[in-house]
């Protein structure tokens, strides 16, 4: 490899985001905002994760001596895509690779993107990944002949190996894991890549390629965190098989964590790098509760001092866990509760019941975690008005501080895409890109009620007095007030986190769409 422990010039621009390498063989990154969000009229200030798969290809390729690589955050910068365009082609990159998902409407706006690229610039390698490119690699090859690879599953690896292949003019048929446009045209579907087993042998995701880009949680406008934030994964799959879900087909229902010292390794790093809030995003963080109770322990005798967050299933809440996730720093949980309808529930192949979420709402509470979601999924194929209306009236009944209502859309990848096709309910010529809401009655009924569901819930009596105590004895929670103090009153603001709540979780477009 002739260019790749080439020495780098960077000039980095205000933001120190967008990065100018002086080089032959440069590679970028870009992680598309999603198309309904309305960056555009810059009109658009909700929050956005670091893309961390992403960061961790950047951190194997830096890790093989390929130091070119540059990220494009769209989603997390909200810079308009005529100004994205101009950045890219100041890189002039030799290979671009866009993240692509297919509920939010992500991979929409990279074809846009890609697609004004290669007019640009025709020898531009154009590639795909994460779960759109793995379940539709075949359909967006055949579609749009300006996109050349779809990388399938787990990226680290496979990209390594593909920047080695080009950059040298290699073959690509070798290559497990991806699909690709020969040089007669042809599409070719190559094997798949085994998992990554040894997780502990990647290295730590490059957040050294965010510059200093703030990433939060922000809602439609409002704080749910304060400080430093980023987030952590700490392992990859999950043993369940949740009918809704494309974790199951990625991992082949395989659980794989890194080490306990690993991730004490990289919390230590991030300390130096001076996060202090951290979203666990684990596919199932607390997949085995002994092993998440060694982690919490592990945690605090590093005296690690973080403030952090995760996503939990009700049927593994178990008091000891909960109990070590508090005292390691946890302070904000957020239940898959889903439905209030077994038959819902069992529709999803959800495995749990509505008293396991009632119970673990009010265990999680008991154990001091000072912030509590709890997550619903509405419009199941077949699901009447009536079963929406009790999974919105069974919010109030929990002991949760704010649900987050979600329009169900079925997406190639999920066991419901896959059951409906076969069915002959929906077409996935037409929906493969966008996926489709099942809704039975009207969507506008439907967030109309999802809208009251909200005001409902927050305006209670009883409810509020709850939230006005707890605030008072948590330093986290009166946190989170202050960082909102400026937007609390403002009935514009208040109207815009309604909107959003009520539009931006939900997934996959109208049947008429």
């Amino acid at each position: 490899m002739n260019n790749k422990n080439k020495n780098t010039t960077k000039i980095y621009s205000s933001t120190n985001l967008f990065i100018k390498i002086m080089g032959d063989f440069n590679i970028a990154f870009v992680n598309p905002a999603p198309l309904r969000y309305i960056i555009e009229r810059r009109d658009e200030n909700s929050g956005a994760y670091p893309p961390l798969g992403i960061l961790s290809i950047i951190a194997s390729l830096k890790q093989a001596g390929y130091h070119n690589s540059v990220l494009f955050d769209q989603h997390a910068t909200k810079i308009q895509t005529k100004h994205l365009l101009s950045k890219i082609k100041e890189l002039d990159p030799s290979v671009i690779g866009f993240n692509s998902l297919t509920d939010i409407s992500m991979a929409l706006r990279s074809v846009y993107i890609a697609q004004k690229i290669k007019r640009w610039n025709p020898n531009i390698k154009i590639c795909f990944g994460n779960y759109h490119a793995t379940f539709n690699h075949d359909r967006i090859l055949k579609k749009y002949p300006f996109i050349d690879i779809c990388v399938r599953g787990e990226g680290e690896r496979t990209f390594l190996e593909l920047i080695e292949k080009i950059e040298n003019q290699k073959d690509l048929t070798d290559i497990g894991g991806i699909t690709y446009r020969d040089g007669d045209g042809k599409i070719r579907i190559n094997k798949d890549r085994p998992l990554i087993e040894a997780l502990d042998e990647l290295p730590f995701p490059d957040r050294t390629a965010l510059g200093d880009v703030k990433y939060s949680q922000n809602y439609g406008g409002i704080n749910a965190d304060y400080g430093n934030f980023t987030t952590i994964q700490t392992s990859r799959g999950c043993t369940f098989n949740c009918a809704f879900c494309c974790q199951a087909r990625i991992s082949h229902q395989k659980w794989r964590n890194k080490s306990i010292d690993r991730v004490i390794e990289e919390l230590h790093y991030l300390e130096e790098l001076g996060y202090t809030n951290l979203f666990f995003v684990d596919d199932n963080f607390s997949n085995n509760p002994k092993r998440t109770i060694e982690l919490c322990k592990a945690i605090r005798k590093n005296r690690l001092d973080f403030v952090w967050l995760t996503e939990q299933r009700v049927d593994l809440v178990r008091r000891d866990m909960i109990q070590e996730m508090r005292n390691a720093g946890c302070r904000t949980i957020s239940l898959g509760i889903e439905s209030a309808n077994q038959r819902i529930l069992d529709y999803f192949n959800k495995k749990i019941t509505p008293k396991m979420a009632q119970d673990a709402a009010r265990l999680v509470k008991k154990a001091g975690i000072d912030f509590i979601m709890g997550t619903f999924l509405i419009g199941a194929p077949s699901e009447t008005l009536q079963e929406i209306k009790n999974t919105l009236s069974f919010a109030h009944q929990l002991n949760i501080d704010f649900p987050q209502f979600h329009i169900f859309g079925a997406i190639p990848g999920t066991d419901v895409w896959k059951r409906l096709v076969e069915e002959e309910k929906i077409d996935p010529e037409k929906y493969w890109e966008t996926g489709v809401k099942t809704l039975v009655p009207a969507l506008d009924i439907v967030e109309r009620e999802m809208r009251d569901a909200y005001i409902n819930f927050i305006s209670r009596p009883r409810f509020i007095l709850d939230q006005f105590r707890r605030t008072l004895i948590s330093k986290h929670r009166l946190k989170i007030v202050l960082s909102n103090l400026n937007i609390m009153w403002r009935k514009n603001r208040i109207e815009r986190f309604f909107d959003f709540a009520t539009t931006t979780w939900t997934h996959g477009i109208s049947p008429e769409g």
